[in-house]
């Protein structure tokens, strides 16, 4: 997935500044997702158990498919 189509796609279907706050927003989302998840299963203390993600792209995805399933 390209990141800059992605949010031209979402730029296009609510204008920049709503675009902006909404990926923002997902992409916080994201991250405390990742954290509690980390919390909840005690992988903070174990070596290797953690694999990065990219949040950005996962909230550039979550914000698109939320856009999709609105438009007409």
């Amino acid at each position: 997935m390209d990141k800059k189509t992605a949010m031209q796609d979402i730029i296009a279907k609510v204008g920049r500044e709503r675009a902006i706050d909404m990926v923002m927003k997902a992409y916080d989302t994201e991250l405390m997702t990742t954290l509690l998840n980390r919390l909840e299963e005690g992988k903070s203390k174990m070596i290797g158990a953690y694999k990065r993600r990219d949040h950005l792209e996962a909230a550039l995805l979550r914000v698109l498919e939320v856009c999709e399933l609105a438009s007409p």
